[in-house]
């Protein structure tokens, strides 16, 4: 797949004047954080976006500059877009129910980052060695004619996709390229400071209880290099909290020596979800592409319906010893 260039993206935006612009379901900060730069750069632009999300968005992201223009879960009964701008999701479904949108519009443009990702667009920019989706949308800043730049709270937005996609800089695909562009992000004023407080250093009582509780369920497998954690229903309930409360949950045995793949299984009330990390050699996003999801190498995951949680659990476990054993020999 070839990808088209910026100056071709650039065209495209210059060409058109009613814009949606969306990231993946239940957004990342790459992914909401880009939206919403993408969103106020059209409108700096003097183009009408609509900005949108599904289906809700965690509080750790509450802060973000902007975030009062995304409609949540709302689409227009009769959409009118000339142009859809699909941002971190790596093929068409993955912004949610949008055919009617997408099917809609004369031009699809699908910047993305990930490692297995469809170029269902008419124009596509995937880059899998970029950190973020957030280090593409400043690469194309700088390729604007008119040396465009992000304000300040469009830097925030980015420097919020790129510093989460990262890990805090702590994964491998912590660049020479990511670090420049976080530097660039912060002298043209992301709020750092803001960044690191809510989203690293700051959690509910709930929160805390509930790393608890899944830290107490914490199961490690095959010689101690899978580490499985599975929180049910009943595990949500007693604390009330929710599932979408377990950020940070699954990177935490990743910090145990020997551990090479940590999963956390969640039983929520329509589905399944498993988050996936990786401390080294395996790629994640290789096991759950199995199972039907994707992600990066070092972090992916998956959602099954109609299965019980702990078949899915015993599902993964024997993918993940496959896996595990054949990187042992």
């Amino acid at each position: 797949m070839k990808n088209n260039s910026f100056q071709q993206i650039w065209q495209a935006i210059e060409a058109g004047q009613n814009f949606f612009v969306a990231g993946h379901l239940n957004p990342d900060g790459d992914s909401l954080g880009c939206t919403l730069t993408m969103c106020s750069l059209l409108e700096r632009l003097g183009k009408t976006a609509y900005a949108y999300a599904d289906p809700a968005i965690g509080n750790d992201l509450l802060f973000l500059p902007g975030l009062q223009k995304i409609h949540l879960k709302e689409l227009p009964p009769k959409p009118q877009f000339d142009t859809v701008i699909l941002l971190e999701c790596s093929d068409r479904t993955r912004g949610g129910n949008l055919d009617n949108v997408l099917n809609n519009a004369k031009t699809l443009i699908n910047i993305d980052h990930h490692l297995v990702s469809d170029a269902y667009g008419h124009i596509n920019h995937i880059d899998s060695t970029a950190s973020s989706t957030a280090e593409i949308l400043f690469q194309l800043f700088e390729a604007s004619k008119d040396n465009l730049l992000p304000t300040a709270d469009e830097a925030t937005c980015l420097y919020t996709g790129l510093v989460t996609d990262t890990g805090r800089f702590l994964h491998t695909n912590t660049t020479a390229e990511a670090l420049r562009v976080a530097s660039a992000l912060v002298a043209l004023g992301a709020d750092v400071n803001k960044i690191n407080q809510v989203i690293y250093f700051t959690k509910s009582y709930t929160e805390l209880k509930l790393v608890g509780r899944a830290l107490e369920k914490m199961r490690l497998l095959f010689n101690k290099k899978y580490s499985e954690i599975i929180l049910t229903q009943a595990d949500f309930e007693p604390l009330n909290a929710v599932p979408s409360q377990t950020q940070g949950i699954v990177s935490q045995p990743t910090m145990i020596p020997g551990v090479e793949v940590s999963a956390l299984i969640k039983e929520e009330p329509d589905k399944v979800s498993v988050n996936l990390r990786s401390r080294n050699k395996i790629d994640v996003s290789a096991i759950a592409q199995k199972f039907g999801g994707g992600g990066h190498a070092r972090a992916a995951g998956f959602k099954i319906i109609g299965k019980p949680v702990q078949t899915v659990a015993d599902e993964l476990a024997k993918v993940v010893q496959s896996v595990v054993e054949s990187h042992g020999k």
